[in-house]
């Protein structure tokens, strides 16, 4: 073989494996960011359902108060008209 063939040879192998070795790193990197940003991902996540629970319980005990504010208000209502007529 030529010395220009075995140079362009051994070079090409050289770049190959330049470039390789690149793509290992980058991939390696991302891999990483995105394992980071999963993590930051799952916290929101959690913290979303934590927040859900506190909202569900809150609707949950107006829900059942709601009777009961409904039943006191109409005594109120009740009380405040005869109040009135005892004052006309």
């Amino acid at each position: 073989m030529s010395e220009t063939i075995i140079v362009a040879l051994i070079s090409g192998s050289v770049s190959l494996f330049a470039s390789v070795l690149a793509f290992l790193q980058v991939s390696k990197r991302q891999s990483i960011e995105f394992e980071k940003s999963m993590a930051v991902m799952q916290a929101d996540i959690a913290a979303m359902k934590e927040d859900i629970k506190s909202h569900n319980s809150y609707a949950k005990m107006f829900s059942e108060n709601i009777p009961a504010i409904k039943q006191h208000m109409e005594d109120v209502d009740r009380r405040l008209g005869d109040l009135e007529r005892r004052a006309q």
